[in-house]
């Protein structure tokens, strides 16, 4: 059994103790949650990156544990940024991850969907 970047992300969290991930599914990021999925960890999908950024910020208040924001690159992560903020100026745990293309893609100027050269 081959284990990948995934997986291992996945299980670290859950061995954290992380049992919510909240998000919206999109091709960048559709293999971290079924990852995350299977490590135990119940993904939520919300309507928006907004309000799973929110709800993340929520759960880390209300678990102590680290909320988990999941978002696709671009637009999505930019969104989602709007649940830190109240987790930054209350000191809730939060742990935001976002998803992109792979870097041939950026290097070779094949640039995808809202992925940009940083």
């Amino acid at each position: 059994m081959t284990i990948t970047g995934y997986d291992l992300a996945a299980t670290t969290l859950h061995k954290l103790g992380i049992h919510y991930m909240f998000g919206v599914i999109g091709i960048p990021v559709t293999q971290m949650a079924s990852a995350a999925q299977a490590a135990g960890i119940r993904f939520i999908s919300c309507r928006n990156e907004q309000a799973a950024g929110y709800a993340a910020a929520a759960a880390g208040f209300l678990t102590g544990k680290p909320g988990v924001l999941l978002t696709v690159s671009g637009p999505g992560m930019v969104h989602g940024i709007a649940g830190l903020s109240p987790a930054k100026v209350n000191n809730w745990p939060l742990i935001l991850i976002s998803g992109s293309c792979e870097m041939v893609c950026v290097e070779n100027f094949r640039l995808f969907i809202h992925e940009c050269d940083d």
